[in-house]
């Protein structure tokens, strides 16, 4: 058993190191360095070579009382070698720079290996399988294709290899006899897959992705923990301080990577297990806002797994996020997702779905709705038969345009990223079916075409600005339309009584009020179907989202004031949530209004938050009630909720006093992250969202 918890300490106060004044970057380096040598051989086995250079670069780093091998610590030097100028390494980075690599735009990361198989063969068998392929496909560009998966796939065996062999240097017998196991052979116990994992999710950060996820890690390592139980090899607390350790390597990385648990099996029965209950334990335990838990639910999920995933949120972690698999998984099967597919899908980044390592890499980009919004209503102004129809049919005819054209920007972006000059052949080799089409996969290898998510930001400043617009403008007539654009112009100047008037004289969306409720839902609907219009060049479908990140702060700067009562260049609502504090009527009202919506076509993925005074959760009851509403939440078919138990009198101290508070973790968007590293205006962001303190 290890000391996870010293290994945190160590993890951490490292990072500090890494990121600190004089830490000097060395992959750059080691990859220009690879293109030299390189150079005149097809690009895939440049890209290899480069992948191979950085992996045989790699200063090995141990921290003391591991279990598991791996760190990016030996990619970071104090000074640089010997051998090195400084003239000649600043040549090799912008050698590196000039080449190029892809990116979150264009299918880089936000993604996985498919881990189900690799546990199952091993490096060995993918080895194994991309060299009889290489017999087969004889075109030039499949020989190239296959070969630069060949050489990353002995690279990543090489490399694991010099793990082992400097573990056994250091006298880690155990640690090296996993690493052999795992270089040469499948792993055949709990320890030696999860170790695969961890080199593997390593490996893909040492080419600078971001944001790699795990996948279903409760379905894949369950064979491996319930052979090792049964055959004595392993106990339940080993396998916890395993998960913990793991988590830790995770707590390195310093970026969010989701982890999914629970859900439907792809034969459509209950996924949760044994790991699942062991995930939320070691999540409550290492209490890292990197490690960014998905719960998934269904109809047949058992009680205690509802109980389970409370007990973890309400440690103020702000997660697991909970999914419901009854609104995504028919609207994988709408687009021709098969059944079995659909149900095994899992989350990448925040909430992002992805058909796990059977894919091309995720990517999303965001989409400003009131600022449609705001565009529209000038247009129509004087025109004759103004009515809330007719401005209506503006904004949605505002929004086709501009999706189009978002659509059509992105096409023109994936064409400066072709597949001779960027390929990606570590990626490919670990996902379904490049090896056997011998196909990279961004150029037809994968079995599934990618998505691209559009992130339609500002569902509730947009539903409450038409709800004003309808109610007081058209049905009551109490602010003319010139009168109120006059007013939105001048950010309510001098115009204090009208702006109140559209804050407290309209319904607002979050308060089960069909008035407004029906805007949403109708939005949420009709935005999802017009980006299913748009494929994406090359294949692939453009899908909505209605979450924003935290880019409803910088999204709010380009709007004006809005006629919800919104003054100019704030932040807009926060993703699929209610504008700030406009929901009072509790969160039975909140849960309702968010149910309208039908999300099913919203294939992204989205986020609702919902923020709760601790005190009112306390003990057993705390549970129950809080049991009862995740329960509604899968009944009521809301696609995702994630929630904040922090209450705002600590949020504010931790402003006024940061160092005292270094460790709290706050619920941001589809990610957690420590509330004194976020800045000032996202730190105020959280404070705004209403607590409740009932149901």
């Amino acid at each position: 058993m290890s000391d996870w918890r010293q290994l945190l300490a160590q993890v951490r106060a490292r990072n500090g190191e890494l990121t600190g004044a004089g830490a000097i970057e060395m992959r750059p380096a080691w990859r220009a360095a690879a293109y030299r040598a390189a150079a005149g051989e097809p690009e895939p086995v440049v890209r290899a070579r480069a992948f191979q250079s950085v992996l045989m670069g790699d200063a090995l780093h141990f921290y003391d009382g591991e279990r598991l091998c791996g760190s990016h610590a030996g990619w970071f030097v104090k000074s640089l070698p010997k051998d090195l100028s400084e003239a000649d390494y600043q040549a090799l980075a912008s050698e590196h720079r000039a080449r190029g690599q892809r990116h979150f735009g264009v299918c880089w990361d936000h993604t996985l290996a498919d881990y189900p198989t690799l546990l199952a063969g091993g490096v060995a068998s993918y080895l194994a399988r991309a060299r009889a392929s290489l017999k087969v496909h004889r075109e030039p560009a499949e020989q190239d294709a296959l070969q630069g998966m060949i050489l990353t796939l002995e690279a990543f065996s090489a490399w694991m290899m010099r793990w082992s062999e400097a573990a056994a240097a250091r006298g880690l017998a155990d640690l090296a006899a996993t690493a052999a196991a795992v270089a040469l052979g499948p792993p055949s116990t709990f320890r030696e897959a999860v170790q695969l994992v961890a080199f593997t999710h390593l490996c893909f950060e040492s080419e600078g992705r971001a944001h790699m996820a795990l996948g279903r890690i409760d379905q894949y390592l369950l064979p491996f923990y319930r052979r090792d139980l049964e055959a004595a090899r392993l106990t339940r607390a080993e396998a916890l301080d395993l998960i913990c350790c793991l988590w830790v390597k995770l707590a390195e990385n310093g970026c969010v990577q989701n982890i999914c648990i629970g859900g439907l099996t792809p034969e459509g029965t209950d996924g949760t297990n044994e790991l699942s209950y062991l995930c939320l334990e070691a999540t409550s335990l290492v209490k890292s806002p990197y490690t960014n838990l998905s719960a998934r639910f269904h109809d047949g999920t058992p009680e205690p797994f509802y109980a389970a995933c409370f007990e973890v949120i309400r440690t103020g972690v702000g997660f697991p996020a909970i999914f419901n698999d009854h609104v995504l998984i028919p609207g994988l099967e709408e687009i021709g997702i098969p059944p079995e597919v659909a149900r095994d899908q899992c989350m990448v980044g925040c909430i992002e779905t992805m058909l796990p390592g059977r894919q091309q890499a995720w990517s999303d980009s965001r989409f400003n709705m009131p600022l449609q919004l705001s565009n529209a209503m000038h247009k129509v102004r004087g025109k004759a038969g103004l009515s809330y129809e007719l401005v209506f049919r503006a904004l949605l005819d505002e929004m086709a345009a501009a999706i189009s054209a978002h659509c059509e920007a992105l096409d023109r972006q994936n064409l400066g990223y072709p597949v001779s000059k960027f390929p990606d052949p570590f990626l490919s080799a670990l996902t379904r079916d490049c090896i056997g089409r011998a196909r990279d996969i961004n150029d037809g290898g994968a079995e599934y075409k990618r998505m691209h998510g559009l992130a339609v930001m500002g569902l509730g400043t947009t539903s409450d600005s038409l709800a004003a617009v309808k109610k007081l403008v058209f049905e009551e007539g109490k602010i003319g339309y010139d009168e109120l654009l006059d007013a939105l112009d001048a950010d309510f100047e001098r115009r204090e009584p009208l702006r109140q008037m559209l804050v407290n004289g309209a319904p607002k969306y979050g308060n089960d009020d069909d008035f407004v409720d029906s805007i949403a839902a109708f939005l949420v609907d009709w935005t999802a179907r017009e980006c299913l219009k748009h494929e994406i060049g090359g294949g692939g479908r453009y899908v909505s989202a209605m979450a924003a990140n935290t880019s409803n702060i910088p999204a709010g700067a380009e709007v004006g004031a809005t006629p919800d009562g919104r003054h100019a260049f704030t932040p807009l609502s926060d993703a699929a949530s209610p504008y700030f504090g406009r929901d009072v009527n509790g969160p039975t009202a909140f849960l309702n209004s968010v149910a309208k919506p039908d999300y099913h076509r919203v294939l992204t993925g989205s986020v609702i938050n919902m923020k709760f005074e601790p005190a009112f959760f306390q003990g057993p009851q705390g549970t129950r009630l809080f049991t009862s509403l995740m329960k509604a939440f899968v009944q009521k078919r809301v696609p995702e909720l994630q929630f904040n138990f922090t209450g705002n009198e600590s949020l504010l101290k931790a402003q006024k006093e940061p160092e005292a508070y270094r460790d709290l973790v706050v619920r941001v968007s589809g990610f957690s992250q420590y509330f004194v590293h976020l800045p000032a205006n996202v730190q105020d962001d959280v404070i705004r969202r209403r607590a409740h303190a009932r149901l």
